[in-house]
């Protein structure tokens, strides 16, 4: 259904090209893609990273949750909050290039998937453990 949804979008008002909105000041970019279903901001500007249009580190929930595990970043009371400041302390700490920046991303999220789980993380399992400073508060 969503699919549907965005596709009719996209036929009806960007005539089937996006190209002219992903060209526009990233705010008003941002904007217009967060009109999709499921859109948010961290998906609007991942669709820009990826078409290299935007040099941020786009964060969803899983990568989002390795950079507060890891210290980078508290977690606060709001999620866009904490997407803010992590975004913040990423610009920082990465390069202004996209492909950096794009496999940063992918780590992050597979990491988040596959160790970093909300409940129960894989600590045992997980390369980062003798640094993470949430894996050693879990060590018995």
């Amino acid at each position: 259904q969503r699919m549907r949804q965005s596709a009719t979008m996209i036929v009806e008002d960007f005539s089937g090209d996006l190209d002219t909105t992903l060209d526009l000041p990233t705010a008003k970019a941002k904007k217009v893609l967060m009109r999709f279903p499921m859109i948010g901001e961290p998906g609007a500007e991942k669709i820009l990273l990826f078409s290299g249009r935007l040099l941020v580190l786009p964060l969803e929930s899983n990568g989002l949750r390795v950079l507060t595990r890891l210290g980078v970043v508290r977690e606060a009371k709001s999620y866009s909050t904490t997407y803010r400041e992590a975004r913040k302390a990423t610009l920082e700490m990465l390069p202004a290039d996209t492909a950096p920046l794009q496999q940063a991303h992918l780590l992050l999220r597979r990491h988040g998937m596959e160790l970093c789980f909300r409940n129960a993380p894989a600590c045992h399992s997980c390369p980062l453990r003798q640094t993470c400073p949430a894996s050693l508060i879990s060590e018995p």
